[in-house]
């Protein structure tokens, strides 16, 4: 048993999870989102990859489930080989800006 199944209400899901998505596409992805066991946010993950392997971060300046200082701080922590923010972009960026991901992922 994972515990409690989390997920966004889908009449705030456009707000905090993909604001810069159009409307009619955010409320697509409410509709189809998978809920999370809270038991996946409160275990521990073992050792961090981060540790050992090269790590690249990109994120939205403008994310509200994760707030830009702490993926800022995940980044640097991480010692990212780069770091990109998107101005302007929700947590949805892999969505709302396929380009930058892209970019990265290819480096």
């Amino acid at each position: 048993d994972g515990g409690q199944d989390l997920y966004i209400q889908p009449e705030k899901f456009h707000e905090q999870f993909a604001a810069d998505v159009p409307a009619a596409q955010a409320s697509l992805m409410a509709a189809t989102q998978r809920p999370v066991a809270d038991a996946a946010l409160a275990e521990p993950s073992g050792t961090a990859a981060w540790k050992t392997i090269p790590s690249y971060s990109i994120y939205g300046s403008a994310d509200r489930n994760i707030p830009p200082a702490v993926m800022k701080f995940m980044a640097e922590r991480a010692d990212s080989v780069k770091t990109i923010v998107v101005e302007g972009a929700s947590h949805a960026l892999m969505v709302s800006h396929p380009a930058e991901v892209t970019s990265l992922i290819e480096e």
